[in-house]
């Protein structure tokens, strides 16, 4: 009867330490992206996943301590089994290849494709048992953690890989067919800001496009529209006079109040300056935590030398890949509900981007054809259509077709055409 019991032990033993072996693999093989997901599922085993993970080492202490003790008692059961019949060697042997095979090599090979499958249905168990055995994992992590740190503090501090170093592996990886080209382009620009200053990327002083306020207006339409710019520093005499910022959205929204005003400054966002020996990445994430799309450069002086973008930036860093992505691209967003877009584009993508339903007069493919049908020329740069909810203002055009459009969502209905 002792005999049937400790065999039985023994395989329940074996099985609990391949449970433990499998849910240590199958959880900590989890990528980020589905423990980030799991966090936002209303699904209680996911979110069980999650929140242990959160805690990686506490979760990782508690399986490896309960799969050790399962292997002592593996070794320990073996050895009552066997009693004074064997030799050492075997009492060693047969509870190092039960738990080397069964209890972790094929588990663990298991576990490891279908890591999702098994951790979704061991983790009831897992949280079960770390709530169990808190007590004895807090002292043990507090000892360990004591130990890392004092034997941490006596070992040298591994210096962090040079850039010559890092450029090696990219050039190894090359060689080698492990990145792709544009991952070789896309690392290289990374590299390049963060060894820059954006002295290095901007556009100088003198080719800075602006719009001195005692102007005429039609030079700031031509910036926009010729010059094709989204954004046009506001100045008064000189550059160094700078008063704002005015965006191509900010224009078309208050158009006739800017042609009429006396004072620009209500229109015009705050200029952001930046000092030119700043590191141009440090820039880069400045500027998208800030949303700043501009950046003023200005020397020890305080006077403006030149001007970048987070486009100039960006560009830097995608290289080719932004170049590939412009070819394609038909429009940009300006803001929600408003986008400048080729003449180019079709009618029927427009329609899925606003979610609505554009009549046509003819079977008019793209956005050019359509204005063109619509008030049976073709239109000129400056002027405004408006469809159903959809306002079209033309910013480029030549005698032959239409170039650029700004398109906006409007909330209500309005008559079809309109002139300024």
């Amino acid at each position: 009867m002792s005999l049937v019991i400790l065999i039985l032990a023994l395989i329940c033993l074996i099985c609990l330490s391949a449970v433990l072996s499998a849910s240590e693999t199958s959880l900590f093989s989890l990528s980020s992206f589905t423990v980030n997901t799991y966090k936002e599922s209303s699904n209680k085993r996911k979110k069980m996943i999650a929140r242990l993970l959160h805690r990686p080492r506490d979760l990782l202490v508690t399986i490896m301590m309960l799969n050790i003790g399962a292997n002592i008692l593996v070794q320990n059961t073996v050895s009552s089994l066997f009693g004074n019949l064997t030799s050492w060697l075997l009492k060693v042997g047969i509870p190092l290849v039960l738990t080397l095979f069964f209890g972790e090599v094929i588990p663990k090979s298991i576990a490891l494709p279908n890591n999702k499958f098994i951790s979704y249905r061991v983790i009831p168990f897992i949280n079960f048992v770390a709530k169990i055995f808190k007590p004895i994992r807090v002292v043990i992590t507090t000892v360990t953690s004591y130990v890392s740190r004092l034997m941490f503090f006596f070992l040298k501090k591994e210096k962090p890989l040079s850039i010559d170093e890092l450029e090696h592996v990219i050039e190894r990886s090359e060689k080698e067919n492990i990145l792709t080209l544009e991952e070789m382009d896309l690392i290289k620009g990374y590299l390049n800001l963060h060894n820059s200053n954006i002295k290095e990327h901007m556009r100088p002083r003198d080719e800075i496009l602006y719009y001195d306020i005692t102007r005429p207006i039609e030079e700031i339409i031509s910036l926009f529209v010729d010059k094709e710019c989204s954004r046009v520093p506001v100045c008064k005499g000189e550059l160094d006079e700078i008063l704002g910022i005015l965006s191509l959205k900010n224009f078309f929204l208050y158009k006739n109040k800017i042609e009429v005003s006396t004072d620009l400054k209500p229109f015009l966002k705050k200029p952001f300056f930046v000092a030119e020996t700043m590191q141009a990445w440090a820039l880069l994430t400045e500027m998208r935590q800030l949303r700043e799309n501009i950046a003023i450069v200005v020397d020890e002086y305080g006077s403006i030398i030149g001007l970048i973008t987070q486009e100039d930036l960006t560009k830097e860093v995608l290289g080719k890949i932004s170049d590939k992505i412009d070819e394609t691209k038909k429009y940009t967003f300006s803001k929600q509900n408003e986008i400048i877009a080729s003449a180019k584009m079709e009618i029927d993508d427009l329609e899925k981007l606003f979610n609505l339903k554009i009549e046509r007069k003819s079977n008019a493919v793209t956005i050019g054809g359509f204005l063109i049908d619509e008030i049976g020329e073709i239109p000129q740069a400056g002027e405004k259509i408006i469809k159903g909810n959809l306002l079209f203002y033309v910013l480029s055009s030549d005698p032959n077709r239409v170039r650029r459009v700004y398109i906006r969502l409007l909330k209500h209905h309005k008559k079809k055409k309109t002139d300024e």
